[in-house]
């Protein structure tokens, strides 16, 4: 836990508010109907308002990300739009900033220096210096460039410093991010089984949406956690719905038909049960082991007696001529070209055509880092690994075997995808999960013991 450095008029109760279960379920429903609905206006001015009371009445910033994941996915559906379609929502904008401007004011920063921002800044310099030699100046300093240069980098350095300062909690800062990656999944799975339930009930098996990319990534962050809850909790209800939450969580994963989605979501769903079943309470194992093997049964029989086996097996056929391929291909020239540097986050090429405000992407973290920065990017990024992978193994808790799983589960998908180079919301909730791990890390709780040790009384510090 973060230790009180600070002073603050915030008040505890009002505090407690934001991570409440009714403040949280509001925003799911919120969001989910603003999806379903295509009803922008709903999720952008309920969201904005909901931050900035945030920002205005808590010190503590760690309830926003349930709000900030909420309208990111809510907002998803509007791939391809235009700057100019957000226009009319300037004004919630400029209350949000004056908001955060005012939060700095109530509550003092207490900056601290933690593990993520030496890497952070390490990442900074590494974009910056992508392309040098080969990029134009007129690439480097598009506004797109610049963007997520300066958010990527700069940025996140800034969002760490602020996080670190701001992580003020009057709730367990485990019971946080598991309630609201709980709720989160909840609203993804909302999300997804209203959209193809039409498809179901009419006997297709042949979906499509251009937002099944972001929603897997942001399953395979969240869906873990149901699990750590039910390993944690004791025999009861709430255990048994976060089990069956967080199987449902990857099963939408695999539904939406995103091949990285299927591969990784289905492996990191059997890691789950697995390790949920060996480590919850005794008298949950059974209810636990009993839902796997019925949902599982239920499934295959499904998936073969309707046809959505063919439809899954199709989709997860790679032809060496698509665009993916060749993608992987251009950012090992580019890297072969300029080993350094790079090509720079720039940089055009001719096999994506990207919509405006978004950057060339590889698809694919490793070749995105190669192609984009070079041994600059390769040296930055694996310094970053090195830190995270340090945090995630700190401790031998349930916290952290599940929150290993998200991380590694995250990282496996962005073999074939480039979320770490996404700035909003995938790289700042990222570097936001990890600031929490490494503030609980060291001073786990008696409960946060594995419980087969704590059954067998074994007392060992190292595995508390």
């Amino acid at each position: 836990m973060v230790k009180n450095m600070y002073k603050t008029v915030s008040k505890p109760v009002i505090k407690q508010l934001f991570s409440s279960d009714l403040s949280m379920m509001t925003q799911v429903v919120v969001a989910t109907l603003a999806f379903i609905f295509n009803c922008v206006p709903l999720t952008i001015i309920f969201f904005s308002f909901y931050l900035s009371l945030l920002l205005l009445l808590s010190d503590d910033i760690t309830p926003a990300i349930l709000p900030v994941c909420l309208l990111s996915m809510s907002l998803t559906g509007q791939y391809g739009s235009k700057p100019e379609d957000y226009f009319p929502y300037i004004p919630c904008v400029v209350v949000l900033i004056i908001c955060a401007v005012l939060h700095f004011v109530f509550y003092p920063p207490v900056f601290r220096r933690g593990k993520m921002l030496f890497p952070s800044i390490a990442v900074a310099a590494a974009l910056m210096t992508g392309g040098l030699f080969t990029i134009s100046a007129k690439d480097y300093f598009a506004p797109v460039t610049l963007y997520y240069t300066l958010t990527l980098g700069v940025g996140m350095t800034a969002a760490c410093l602020i996080i670190y300062s701001y992580t003020r909690p009057s709730v367990p800062l485990k019971v946080q991010l598991s309630s609201q990656m709980s709720y989160f999944t909840l609203a993804a799975v909302l999300i997804l089984f209203s959209m193809i339930l039409p498809f179901i009930a009419k006997g297709k098996f042949n979906w499509y949406f251009s937002w099944k990319n972001t929603l897997t990534t942001f399953l395979l962050l969240s869906a873990p956690f149901p699990f750590y809850v039910a390993a944690k909790e004791g025999f009861g209800i709430k255990a048994w719905a976060h089990f069956l939450l967080g199987c449902t969580g990857y099963g939408a994963a695999i539904l939406s038909f995103s091949r990285g989605g299927m591969l990784f979501g289905g492996i990191a769903l059997c890691v789950c049960v697995v390790a949920c079943c060996i480590l919850c309470e005794k008298r949950n194992r059974i209810v636990y082991i009993t839902v796997a093997v019925l949902g599982a049964t239920a499934a295959i029989a499904l998936a073969f007696s309707s046809g959505l086996i063919k439809s899954l097996l199709s989709e997860m056929h790679v032809s060496s001529n698509e665009t993916r391929v060749k993608l992987w291909k251009e950012a090992v020239s580019n890297f072969l070209k300029n080993p350094i540097f790079g090509a720079g986050v720039g940089f055009r090429g001719q096999y994506f055509n990207p919509q405006t405000g978004n950057m060339y992407w590889y698809h694919s973290t490793p070749f995105q880092i190669i192609g984009t920065a070079g041994l600059i990017g390769v040296a930055a990024y694996g310094y970053m690994y090195i830190v995270k992978l340090k945090i995630v193994f700190s401790d031998k808790t349930l916290f952290n075997v599940f929150f290993a799983i998200a991380f590694l589960g995250f990282e496996a998908y962005q073999l074939v995808d480039a979320g770490n180079f996404v700035p909003i919301p995938f790289v700042l909730l990222v570097t936001h999960m990890f600031i929490i791990a490494e503030s609980v890390s060291g001073s786990p709780s008696e409960e946060e013991r594995i419980p087969s040790l704590k059954e067998k009384k074994i007392e060992n510090p190292q595995l508390r």
